[in-house]
């Protein structure tokens, strides 16, 4: 039975409809829905132990806090629509500091510095909208290896390299070592066979964005390789209760760890707005103030006072 907290908490999250996934649903049931909502206040204190060690054990934490899955389990969402999802959060989550910053030591053009602040927006997916071939043929073993797009499940991996991607989308009962031996010891011919095949039959986000010169506008294709390692950021404590307490003081809220970061950063950018405005307005008046005063008068000066009737003793 869900706790009445649960249900009011349910308004606060979008659905993320099957057919806009990577693998457009099709290994899911017809019925199967996703809601996402962005991280909460103890969610992103949950960042500040963000690190190599504990990164994928975070990611899928928050994703199992942030999702509400009906008839589809996580250990049926493939991979590819997990990165997905937890892009999706990231990205609606944070206003600010959203994306990588990449920096080309030279265009191949001009040879001028390139420094591009590269938005998670930029990012494109690539979907199976041509359907899914399970089965490919290695010439040299004739043989037919069953394939796979991995699962939920497989986040636990840590692939370093293109072998074990490759391993790692092999549809048979054997163990991540043995899939990583055996595709290392394919001929050349099998290799690219299989990694041909897989690549055509994968999806999820596309790694390779367009970067312009600022100068020539010399196009450079960057590869940039979302993980688990990088999606998110390290948030230091002391920085999200800092944010937390500036709050408090200027509005009189008290932030608790069930709001939405969301709305923590859009008060603090109201809040900086309105320091901002009354700043101005200050200033404005005393230029009025120091252009109504005569001449000699410093903004130092004491106005005299006019003199008050004597009050009489009682």
């Amino acid at each position: 039975m869900q706790s009445s907290v649960y249900n009011y908490d349910r308004f606060n999250y979008w659905e993320i409809y099957t057919e806009e996934l990577p693998s457009r649903g099709i290994f899911y049931k017809k019925d199967a829905r996703i809601r996402v909502r962005t991280m909460s206040v103890l969610e992103v204190k949950f960042l500040a132990t963000y690190m190599e060690a504990t990164a994928t054990r975070i990611c899928n934490e928050i994703l199992n806090k942030c999702t509400i899955l009906e008839n589809l389990t996580l250990d049926e969402l493939l991979l590819p629509d997990r990165d997905y999802i937890i892009f999706w959060i990231r990205l609606n989550t944070f206003n600010t500091s959203n994306g990588f910053t990449i920096t080309i030591p030279h265009c191949s053009t001009c040879k001028a510095e390139i420094v591009e602040n590269l938005s998670l927006t930029q990012f494109k997916h690539k979907y199976l909208d041509n359907g899914f071939e399970p089965n490919v043929y290695l010439p040299d073993l004739q043989m037919e290896i069953p394939i796979r797009i991995p699962t939920y499940n497989d986040s636990i991996y840590n692939v370093e390299n293109e072998l074990e991607d490759v391993a790692l989308h092999l549809d048979t009962d054997n163990t991540f070592e043995e899939k990583t031996k055996f595709v290392s010891m394919l001929s050349a011919l099998d290799y690219v066979y299989l990694k041909e095949h897989i690549e055509k039959n994968n999806c999820g986000i596309i790694d390779e964005v367009p970067i312009y010169c600022p100068d020539c506008g010399t196009e450079h294709i960057v590869k940039v390789h979302i993980n688990d390692l990088n999606i998110f950021t390290h948030f230091e404590l002391r920085d999200i209760l800092e944010k937390i307490t500036q709050i408090a003081k200027y509005s009189n809220l008290t932030i608790t760890n069930e709001w939405s970061w969301v709305e923590v950063e859009l008060e603090m950018q109201i809040i900086n707005n309105m320091i901002q405005e009354e700043n101005e307005a200050n200033k404005k008046q005393l230029q009025n103030v120091s252009s109504r005063m005569p001449t000699g008068a410093t903004s130092t000066s004491t106005p005299k006072m006019p003199s008050l009737p004597s009050m009489p003793h009682m």
